[in-house]
């Protein structure tokens, strides 16, 4: 996978109650949860986090508070999660994409990032 405008970004397979959509995405070693914007996890019927059901996030706006839900399953270069915990929340325009891999995924896979090439992989370990 190319780096590109210093972003590395992927395509993803988001997988919900009964449905599944393909959206690109950034990985973003600064986030610590993997964030869905609300019309997607609406669309996709996530479940709510029993467990967790709202996240504190520290942002670039300032500190807020988001429902936590769950998604069925994620795909992302041959590298699938299962049940993974994402925050609902709109990423800001002007954003080049809707969806941020955040440290909750990346921990499940191997990201490797060559800059000096500007190419990056994401593996299953």
């Amino acid at each position: 996978m190319k780096i590109e405008g210093r972003r590395l970004l992927v395509r993803v397979r988001l997988v919900g109650r009964t449905i599944s959509v393909f959206e690109n995405a950034i990985v973003d070693t600064g986030a610590a949860f993997t964030v869905v914007p609300p019309e997607i996890a609406d669309f996709l019927e996530l479940e709510v986090n029993r467990e967790y059901p709202r996240a504190t996030l520290v942002t670039a706006s300032g500190v807020i508070e988001t429902p936590v839900r769950i998604l069925k399953g994620i795909e992302v270069a041959g590298v699938k999660v299962d049940l993974l915990p994402v925050v609902v929340h709109k990423i800001p325009d002007p954003a080049p994409v809707k969806i941020l891999l955040g440290m909750n995924f990346i921990e499940k896979a191997r990201l490797l990032v060559d800059g000096k090439n500007e190419v990056f992989s994401l593996e299953d370990p």
